[in-house]
């Protein structure tokens, strides 16, 4: 898995998320998060007040879609993380977004 991961929004707003390893965000700041498959496609993209609650769905994306991977993006700005993950969504469609 790569260290670093650039994703791209429907606006075209390019944005660098970091692995974190073992799944486990190991920090309380606000941010943005992604789960991934193997072979990279975005499975869900959210966002939080506390990255550790980006583990929320973690067991369900693993056992339904074969998560491989979580990454972290931190921001603190409430209206930036909504702006984001709304741009993803837009432009990735991820499956567990769908189904939620």
């Amino acid at each position: 898995m790569k260290p670093y991961i650039e994703l791209k929004g429907a606006s075209g707003a390019v944005y660098r998320y970091k692995l974190a390893e073992d799944a486990d965000p190991r920090t309380t700041i606000a941010g943005n998060f992604v789960y991934l498959d193997a072979a990279g496609a975005v499975l869900l993209a959210g966002e939080t007040n506390n990255l550790i609650g980006a583990v929320s769905r973690w067991g369900e994306a693993q056992s339904r879609h074969s998560a491989a991977s979580l990454y972290t993006r931190l921001n603190v700005s409430g209206a930036s993380r909504s702006e984001e993950y709304a741009d993803l969504i837009a432009a990735l469609d991820p499956v567990m977004n769908r189904e939620a």
